[in-house]
């Protein structure tokens, strides 16, 4: 899973994941994979323990215009993807698992 990959189509929003290099189309239009980069400190999500869960929220806006389009937990054999829509609460819940990275991608900025 360390070559996982995502696609965000900028016309209809379609997510795509793949394991590795892939030539991925929608919308009429090749899509590239999202280039990942460390949050800045303004950026930076908050996770506390709940039950056996983590919990994850962000301060970031939720409007129609700009959200944070999906958050995603990747370990060496599982990937965990939840989508977030604009207008709801900026939060989810992964299972309390160790050895991963989260990630997460925001409709204006990557």
């Amino acid at each position: 899973m360390k070559n996982a990959k995502y696609y965000v189509c900028p016309e209809c929003r379609n997510l795509v994941f793949a394991t590795g290099d892939a030539e991925i189309s929608c919308c009429g239009r090749k899509l590239t994979a999202l280039e990942m980069k460390k949050a800045e400190p303004d950026e930076k999500l908050s996770v506390e323990i709940i039950e056996n869960d983590w919990y994850i929220t962000t301060s970031h806006p939720m409007t129609k215009e700009h959200y944070i389009s999906f958050v995603a937990y990747v370990r060496f054999d599982r990937v965990l993807t939840l989508k977030l829509y604009p207008e709801q609460n900026g939060e989810v819940r992964f299972p309390q698992m160790r050895g991963g990275k989260l990630y997460f991608f925001c409709n204006s900025h990557g």
